[in-house]
């Protein structure tokens, strides 16, 4: 085994440790001879005194020497077997299999500290391979659809024994739908997956402001809608936030009420603070939402009509924004069927 090997270097500083007092004991037992003379009743007597080793000496601390070293050696091993218990768990992870924890509660502090530093790793990792798992899944699910379209729309066109102008022209305009459901689609979804990935950097910012910005965003949206979108609040409304994702949220919002609000309408964006958090509000005078509605409104993917024109990912998304600052995202109807609906997203003031 080689001497780089932190078991070895240990053993041998463990054999140093044990064996050495033994050599130390050993070399205070020396042989010693004197002599002296002294005078005993007028007559010179000489004396010698020599103190012998017993052979017994030597005999046990050659023996010691093979039990310090299985000790040291034993001792060694004791103190690595945590950190072999972290080798073997590293080992045997594979990319398939992220839910192997060391799960080490006792032993020295700075192991425990190492074992509990690999397990929150290994959760940083299991996150992450998650949200990729997520987003090749949701990918493969609403890409499936437009593409679909794309293809059966060409066979289609390509098999029409008799194709006109306007033939070809319907064909197009269905293709050009189907494409920018696509672009949108997957717009929402790296949205997304940016969102779970990235750490907040938050800012002070003016939260009404933030707000204004969202709407100018979807102005184009709500003029081609017939739609008039008024932003209301105090003079300022400063927040600590990630801007552009708070921003991304709260257009989400607008552009969900712009969808469902009828032609003419006006749709409000009010900017309250309080004591602890800042809430955003968006109110739209549209068909509103059932109960039921109110409950699934949040489910990825989920669309209350056909006909929606989005792509499902929108209110999870701006939820998702909302609650890493420490807020939510709620929605109510407040009156009967064709009253509109209400969502408010909330953020913490204090990070």
């Amino acid at each position: 085994m080689s001497i780089r090997s932190l078991r070895v270097q240990l053993a041998v500083l463990g054999f140093l440790a044990i064996y050495l007092p033994v050599l130390l004991v050993r070399g205070v037992t020396v042989v010693a001879e004197t002599d002296a003379t002294v005078t005993q009743d007028g007559e010179q007597v000489t004396a010698e005194t020599t103190t012998s080793r017993s052979p017994w000496v030597t005999g046990t601390v050659v023996a010691l020497a093979p039990v310090a070293a299985a000790m040291a050696w034993w001792l060694s091993g004791q103190a690595l077997r945590p950190i072999e218990r972290v080798r073997t768990v590293a080992e045997d992870i594979e990319a398939s299999d992220l839910s192997r924890r060391i799960g080490m509660t006792r032993g020295q502090i700075e192991v425990v500290a190492l074992a509990a530093s690999f397990d929150a790793m290994l959760d940083r990792l299991e996150r992450a391979a998650e949200s990729q798992r997520l987003l090749v899944e949701e990918a493969s699910h609403e890409l499936r659809t437009p593409l679909a379209v794309l293809s059966t729309n060409a066979e289609v066109l390509l098999a029409h024994p008799e194709p006109t102008l306007d033939l070809y022209r319907d064909g197009i305009v269905r293709s050009q739908q189907a494409a920018g459901r696509l672009a949108h689609t997957v717009d929402d979804l790296l949205v997304d997956a940016r969102g779970r990935a990235r750490a907040l950097v938050r800012r002070p910012a003016d939260l009404v402001a933030v707000a204004a910005a969202a709407v100018d965003d979807a102005r184009v949206l709500a003029a081609a809608a017939g739609v008039t979108v008024a932003v209301t609040g105090p003079a300022g409304a400063e927040v600590p936030v990630d801007e552009p994702t708070v921003r991304r949220a709260i257009g989400n919002l607008v552009a969900n009420a712009v969808r469902h609000a009828p032609a003419g309408s006006t749709i409000d964006v009010v900017v309250a603070p309080g004591d602890r958090q800042v809430a955003v509000t968006v109110a739209d005078h549209g068909p509103g939402l059932s109960a039921d509605a109110q409950r699934r409104a949040f489910e990825r993917f989920w669309q209350g009509r056909a006909d929606g024109g989005g792509t499902g990912l929108g209110l999870p998304i701006a939820r998702q924004i909302a609650r890493a600052h420490g807020g939510d995202i709620t929605v109510r109807s407040p009156g009967p069927a064709g009253d509109g609906a209400v969502f408010t997203l909330t953020v913490r003031r204090a990070p």
